[in-house]
This record gives C-alpha cells, sequence and structure tokens, in this order.
C-alpha cells in the first residue's frame, strides 16, 4: 500500500542540499560539455583553415572559392549540429534529475510504502541488511538493533520523495 505525506523539514532542507549539490555538477558537466563539443572544434577548424589557407597561392584560393562556395555554411551547419547535441543532452539531463528533486521541494510530499521482509542478511563487515518485496527499494540497511527486532515477513514502511525517488528512511 501507498500513501502520501507531507515532508519534514529535514527532509525538505535535505533534499534543498541534494538539489543545489546537483546543480552545481549539472553547470559543470555543461561547461566542459560546450567546452568539448563547440569551443574546441571551433578553434581547431579555424586553426586548420588557417594553416591550410597559408600555404595557398592566391590562384588556388580562388579556384577553391569557385569549388566549395560554401565551405562557411557547412561549418556553421557543424557547430549548429554539436550546439543541439548538447542542448539535447543538458535537457535530459536535467529532466531526469534536477527537475525532478525541484517538483519533490515544490510539491512538499513524499511517498510511504509499506511493504514486506523478504529476507535478512548480516553481511561480515557488521553491517545488517532486509530485503524488501518494492518495487522502488529492493534492500536497506538497517541497525543491529532493527536487525533482531524485525523478522522475515514483517511489515516495514518505507519513505522516499515522490518524484526523485531519494530514499528518506524506514519505520
Amino acid at each position: 500500500m501507498i500513501y502520501y505525506e507531507t515532508m519534514d523539514d529535514s527532509e525538505r532542507s535535505f533534499l534543498l542540499k541534494k538539489w543545489e549539490k546537483e546543480k552545481v555538477v549539472f553547470m559543470r558537466v555543461l561547461r566542459t560539455l560546450c567546452f568539448i563539443f563547440i569551443v574546441l572544434p571551433c578553434c581547431l577548424g579555424i586553426i586548420m583553415e588557417s594553416v591550410s589557407r597559408s600555404y595557398d597561392t592566391p590562384e588556388v584560393l580562388r579556384q577553391k572559392e569557385i569549388d566549395e562556395p560554401h565551405v562557411y555554411l557547412f561549418y556553421f551547419l557543424g557547430m549548429l549540429a554539436l550546439l543541439m547535441i548538447v542542448g539535447v543532452a543538458s535537457y535530459v539531463n536535467y529532466s531526469r534529475n534536477l527537475k525532478q528533486i525541484r517538483k519533490d521541494i515544490k510539491t512538499g510530499y513524499k511517498t510511504i510504502e509499506q511493504t514486506h521482509i523478504t529476507r535478512k542478511l548480516a553481511m561480515n563487515n557488521n553491517t545488517f541488511h532486509f530485503y524488501l518485496k518494492s518495487a522502488f527499494k529492493l534492500s536497506i540497511e538497517v541497525s543491529k538493533e532493527e536487525y533482531e527486532l524485525y523478522e522475515e515477513g514483517d511489515e516495514i514502511n518505507i519513505e522516499y520523495s515522490s518524484y526523485s525517488r531519494i530514499y528518506f528512511g524506514h519505520f
């Protein structure tokens, strides 16, 4: 069973901090993509064209103008295609991550899902895990006390943000 509840201030502030961090990472990646896909090819194209033309005689340059009159148009269309690739990749990344977190912050609701423990597992490094019968979260790490308190088949509630699916906790 799934139901919705308003977020606490701590959960909302956690999402705000996460949104700020993700926004910084997104902008860093966007700047890097713009440099790699736009600035670098533009500079390399200008340098290569300048070097190529520096060895040509005026007659060869006039012949190139006649043979390839739209060389700058093709160069511009190539740069436009690279800009579109960066734009589409940025939009998809924004829609999948930052937009979902922003929706959660605006709505202020979280999802609470009642699920059952399918398996308990104690690891060698003193961590304890519950495997759940949930489409959202397959396993959660719990304390030793919770591990000893709950049994397989017991019901447990997990909390997560509704759109971005960020796990808050369980009870």
